[in-house]
């Protein structure tokens, strides 16, 4: 009796385990059938923001919801070419440039400028008497005065003691002759022209107040006083300008140094009056070079009697090489600096492939030069015409570090 209870749970057992083994050996064969069609197919698809989506068919990307795109369909670039929709170009906000020359060519160099004041011409008006302002006759910046031009009228307390003591002098003028030039000295420090002198000595009457007047001539670049203000001897009034002549500052870059010297000819143009050319010579080159711009200033004088140009004015300059050798007539490739990746010893940007189904930017290392303005020398690694990522970079070389494609920190290229 007790082994046919054990023997009954003994066969059942061994149904249920070759029932399972045939369930289970089925639904292999099947993955495994589905497994091979796959493979026979080959194709992935991915996305072009997360490419760490791989699905078998095309349809939308599960994060995102953008349309998925061929995995490798680039062929023989797919290490160095990553493909995206222009969805993700728009969403990313990928922006190119066609790469352009340096502007050196024809025999003739173009610089920017900009137009400064003549530092030569500077000055400031200042008052040879300490006392209070009691009123201006020059009041606001950019105000034109002259030389001799009255600016201000003073109070002052010891030029009121200083004339009193012409008229003593003046009573003893037979007597003590000295007396009287001294006094009269001690007025002309004080800028007191001889007129008012002797206006005192015929009036035999203390002015109060005197005027002081322009030493230069000029535009007021910068006021500092103020009606009712207590000022010493040789304060300053006013700062001014004159802008009969201004100087053009060129910015030059270091490898246009060996075209330029003092005295050449400079053609320019300014926004103001585009049909208008004015000419002017260089009179300075400077012998530093600004570490920030990679530029050296050269500079122009020009003559402006008409008021024509105005400081900070922008201008557009054109100067004939003197030695045109092979080394200027060159062309040289740009590249903006916001299209270069830079990882300290290689310098990365990507281009735009042409004539593409999709959208796709291969991966390029170059060489870079010097620095010109917000631009890099291209010496190795790019042509004229290339069009280039300048802006969105770094969300390429993301998505190219995901797809496990060449990238700023995963170089997959032999080195040339």
């Amino acid at each position: 009796m007790k082994s046919k209870n054990i023997l009954i749970p003994l066969i059942m057992t061994i149904v249920g385990v070759f029932i399972g083994y045939l369930i289970f050996s089925n639904s292999n064969e099947k993955e495994a059938h589905n497994h091979d069609t796959v493979e026979e197919s080959g194709q992935l698809w991915t996305c072009s923001m997360h490419p760490q989506i791989r699905k078998n068919e095309p349809g939308n990307c599960p994060i995102c919801g953008m349309t998925l795109v061929p995995l490798e369909s680039n062929g023989n670039n797919s290490e160095i070419v990553l493909e995206m929709t222009a969805e993700a170009i728009e969403l990313s906000n990928i922006q190119t440039t066609v790469l352009s020359s340096s502007q050196r060519k024809n025999g003739t160099l173009e610089l920017s400028g900009k137009i400064q004041k003549n530092e030569e011409n500077s000055a400031s008006l200042v008052t040879q008497i300490s006392g209070r302002i009691e009123k201006l006759y020059a009041s606001y910046t950019g105000e034109q005065v002259n030389k001799g031009q009255k600016i201000a009228q003073i109070y002052s307390p010891e030029l009121i003691n200083a004339q009193r003591e012409l008229l003593e002098a003046e009573k003893l003028k037979e007597s003590n002759p000295a007396l009287l030039e001294a006094a009269k000295a001690k007025l002309r420090n004080w800028k007191i022209t001889e007129d008012q002198i002797t206006r005192i000595l015929s009036e035999q009457k203390v002015q109060e107040t005197f005027a002081i007047y322009a030493t230069h001539s000029g535009v007021i670049t910068d006021k500092k006083v103020s009606v009712g203000d207590h000022l010493k001897e040789g304060e300053v009034l006013f700062d001014i300008q004159n802008l009969n002549r201004l100087w053009v500052i060129f910015d030059a870059y270091e490898n246009d140094l060996s075209s330029l010297q003092v005295g050449d000819e400079i053609t320019f143009t300014t926004t103001a009056f585009p049909t208008e050319t004015f000419k002017t010579n260089i009179a300075f080159i400077d012998p530093s070079i600004n570490p920030t711009t990679r530029t050296v200033s050269v500079r122009a004088e020009v003559n402006n009697r008409n008021k024509k140009l105005k400081p900070e004015m922008f201008v557009e300059g054109t100067i004939n090489i003197s030695n045109e050798n092979e080394f200027n007539q060159k062309e040289q490739v740009l590249v903006p600096k916001t299209a270069v990746l830079w990882t300290g010893i290689r310098s990365v940007v990507y281009l735009k492939l042409p004539d593409t189904e999709i959208p796709s930017f291969e991966f390029r290392e170059i060489e870079i030069g010097q620095t010109v303005g917000n631009q890099y020398l291209v010496t190795h690694g790019l042509e004229i015409g290339d069009e280039v990522v300048t802006n969105g970079a770094f969300v390429i070389d993301a998505a190219a570090q995901l797809n496990n494609q060449s990238s700023m920190m995963n170089r997959k290229i032999s080195d040339k």
